[in-house]
């Protein structure tokens, strides 16, 4: 539906309310117990005069009244100050380099080279929001047979990094931009918890949407497949061809919890050890409002039937997996922080749906196009 021109998407909640999401604000909307009642303003008529009368111009008039100026009286004045709801594009200040997109679950084709484009909608258009990128890679994996913590898998997360930049050597990624979605994020820790790959202080990793902690939509789809839930979920899943749950999905399953086992627990631990030390700017989400799509309706239910530990999530991944152990007082709500908290959905902040008009909770591609501007420079290494 839309209101006065502008797209919003209508949740109906029966005799508690309804809600209505949009880009740049949401509305609850919630009915009273009882009538009340309004009472009407004085008829100006009847009211006493209260200053003395005085002349105004034609264009005060207008002004006052809120008629329109009369063309005669019009006048044409040059501008003083520019107004534009589209901040200036961020341009680059670090130092430029090659950028790799390393992907989540989900994708069941893969590549053996990195490929200049994604082969199905995963990615948003980054082409204008990356000032820092000489160049765009992006992997394509398969993470819906693999597991994240599978060996070979982890050597292919390295592989493809490695093969970015000219001055990679062995095992040591250098010289690169690095962007991790999802799974993604376990996908490259486990591999340098592994000791497949490492990091030079010359790449820089950002991650977004990362479940370092697991996802209970894993827990709750393995016991959706497993018949522990309702039928309309269970007819769901095996609808959107999740059931069986793939090896993927199972390897999500949530820290310490009833699908997660010791040799799980133990790699999420040596991760997340990973992940702290050596991310440099992550984006993650509070709540799961998102922006105006065609999947966005998918999160809104996901966030109200999987049994999240916590309400700030993406739909999908909790804030508290995201965020992986870096301290939550780091993250701020607005895309000029390093270490970004949105409003965004776990599609989201893949950059699918590009940014809000004005909340800055909603802009991830901008986050993005300034990220390396404001905070990730690489290091000078003094010889």
């Amino acid at each position: 539906m839309s209101v006065n021109g502008i797209p919003f998407g209508l949740c109906h909640r029966g005799s508690s309310g309804s809600s209505m999401y949009g880009s740049d604000m949401d509305i609850n909307v919630e009915y009273l117990s009882s009538n009340e009642e309004f009472h009407t303003s004085v008829p100006a008529a009847m009211c006493d005069a209260v200053a003395t009368s005085h002349s105004v111009t034609s264009i005060g008039k207008s002004l006052l009244t809120g008629q329109p100026i009369p063309g005669e009286s019009s006048r044409i004045l040059k501008a003083a100050l520019g107004f534009s709801l589209n901040a200036s594009p961020c341009s680059c200040k670090s130092t430029p380099r090659p950028c790799i997109f390393i992907h989540g679950q989900g994708i069941k084709q893969e590549m053996a080279e990195n490929q200049d484009s994604f082969p199905t909608r995963y990615w948003g258009n980054m082409t204008d929001h990356a000032p820092c990128c000489t160049s765009i890679k992006f992997a394509v994996l398969n993470t819906v047979n693999n597991s994240w913590t599978d060996d070979e898998q982890q050597q292919k997360v390295c592989d493809r990094a490695l093969a970015v930049s000219e001055t990679s050597i062995k095992s040591r990624i250098s010289d690169t931009i690095t962007i991790t979605h999802s799974m993604g994020a376990l996908m490259l820790g486990g591999a340098i918890a592994s000791g497949k790959c490492n990091l030079a202080p010359s790449t820089t990793w950002i991650s977004t949407g990362a479940p370092m902690r697991g996802s209970m939509g894993s827990d709750y789809l393995q016991g959706s497949c497993d018949g522990e839930t309702n039928r309309i979920m269970e007819k769901l899943a095996n609808i959107t061809g999740r059931c069986p749950v793939s090896t993927a999905i199972r390897s999500l399953a949530y820290e310490h919890g009833d699908y997660a086992s010791v040799k799980l627990n133990r790699a999420y631990k040596e991760a997340q050890d990973v992940y702290r030390t050596h991310v440099k700017a992550a984006m993650c989400s509070y709540k799961h409002s998102g922006l105006i799509s065609n999947y966005q309706w998918q999160f809104w239910l996901l966030g109200k039937v999987v049994p999240h530990k916590t309400p700030h999530n993406d739909g999908m991944v909790e804030f508290h997996s995201c965020a992986g152990g870096i301290p939550e007082a780091k993250f701020g709500n607005n895309y000029r922080d390093q270490f970004y908290v949105t409003k965004l959905n776990h599609f989201d902040v893949a950059f699918q749906s590009g940014d809000a008009l004005l909340d800055e909770a909603k802009m991830p591609m901008k986050w993005f196009e300034c990220l390396l501007q404001r905070y990730v420079q690489m290091p000078q290494v003094l010889l």
